[in-house]
């Protein structure tokens, strides 16, 4: 009001003594004129001021409040329809049955042995050529997974070609534990994230791939060369080497699938492990440390691959269309339960050799198990003389020996 009353006063000036125009450059410049921007601006900004400065900060803090209520509300309203809208009969997404999914699973397995078996009566050229993409294809499919590195799928494109060029039974035995080891790591992941070297998905490098793939490769190839990548039955009085070779491979797989299966199940367990060598509480993860249901699954995981074994013979074309050959391998069940002993075998020499000569630490900043020694590292069991890969391999080699050992003296 102040402003208006003094622009109007001086205009009321400018009525009574009209000036001209040298008068007005004399007496005032334009700079000192009521109206200008410059006077003008002083009273609106002190109007300004006062009527910030005559709120309350107590109103203040209460608008602040009631907005943010309001925000609240609008936010849980919002949530509230989406879930509304997510009921809706339109938008449901049916997920598949447990019992479908393991159909479909079932019903893939049934495939790819239908596809190796036809592998195997193309003749020994189609037969590699075949086997070789079949491999790759396999690799490809664990990189885009996330269950292999690239390293560890170039590892697996010659692991692959080895194995399922020469025998469609130590094949069967590799797919049985390649696939199942997958999805068991795949399964509740996020769990098992108590260790440093933890990798979402597995993601097995080549060194990963070797160790649980390279010796099996080698034997299937010495196999393949006495047979000429013919399945035979086993017989230690008519085939005595190829006999221990195909023990040794479905050994070394036995061991592999029962302690992968183990430590992935063996997590889960609502059981405090304890260490296989003293029986004392550990935390889960801790090498050497056992559960009653990591040792049901490593019994689970050898059974698989005996079955798998078993049911390989059956059904190779140099086994099925030879009559005689075809009732040799039927009378082979045994494989079914030395799998299974196997299988337990390995399992049980990886945690005895896990609590003894490989270290295993409790890393205080990062709150999580550890194979390092270090400042933070609480030391839980064993020694830093093997890792774990060396591990892996040094205790399904022994498999393989016995199991070798006893399908010589069983067959």
């Amino acid at each position: 009001m102040r402003t208006v009353s003094g622009l109007h006063t001086s205009r009321l000036h400018f009525r009574q003594a009209p000036l001209t125009g040298r008068r007005l450059a004399k007496s005032q410049s334009p700079t000192s004129l009521p109206n200008s921007r410059k006077d003008l601006r002083r009273p609106l900004q002190a109007s300004s001021a006062e009527g910030h400065g005559s709120q309350n900060p107590d109103q203040k803090d209460e608008k602040v409040q009631e907005a943010l209520k309001r925000a609240q509300e609008g936010l849980t309203s919002a949530e509230s329809s989406l879930s509304n809208l997510e009921q809706l009969p339109s938008n449901r997404v049916k997920k598949p049955s447990l019992v479908m999914t393991n159909i479909r699973r079932l019903l893939i397995v049934a495939a790819l042995a239908v596809g190796f078996n036809t592998t195997q009566r193309v003749g020994l050229t189609w037969q590699i050529v075949l086997a070789t993409l079949g491999g790759c294809g396999f690799a490809g499919y664990g990189y885009r997974k996330g269950s292999l590195s690239p390293s560890g799928g170039i590892a697996a494109c010659f692991v692959g070609a080895a194995t399922l060029a020469t025998s469609l039974r130590i094949g069967l035995c590799l797919l049985s534990f390649y696939y199942t080891s997958s999805k068991l790591t795949a399964f509740k992941e996020e769990m098992k994230n108590v260790d440093e070297e933890f990798k979402k998905g597995g993601q097995r490098d080549w060194r990963q791939v070797l160790c649980n793939g390279g010796i099996p490769s080698v034997l299937a190839l010495c196999f393949g060369v006495l047979t000429r990548c013919a399945d035979i039955p086993l017989s230690s009085q008519q085939a005595f080497w190829p006999t221990a070779f195909l023990g040794a491979a479905i050994g070394y797989y036995a061991s592999c699938c029962a302690d992968t299966w183990a430590s992935e199940l063996g997590q889960l367990s609502e059981d405090t492990p304890v260490l296989i060598t003293t029986l004392r509480p550990v935390r889960k993860g801790t090498n050497g440390g056992v559960t009653k249901l990591g040792l049901m699954a490593s019994v689970g995981g050898g059974l698989l691959v005996g079955m798998a074994a078993y049911l390989g013979g059956l059904l190779a074309p140099t086994v099925a269309d030879v009559p005689s050959a075809f009732e040799a391998a039927r009378a082979q069940w045994p494989l079914v339960p030395l799998g299974l002993l196997a299988g337990l075998f390995g399992s049980l020499v990886d945690s005895i050799l896990g609590a003894t000569v490989q270290f295993t630490g409790y890393n205080r900043t990062s709150q999580k198990l550890t194979s390092k020694h270090g400042p933070d590292i609480v030391p839980i069991s064993g020694i830093s003389l093997l890792t774990n890969n060396v591990v892996n391999l040094v205790s399904a080699a022994l498999t393989a020996l016995l199991m070798a050992s006893m399908c010589i003296a069983v067959f």
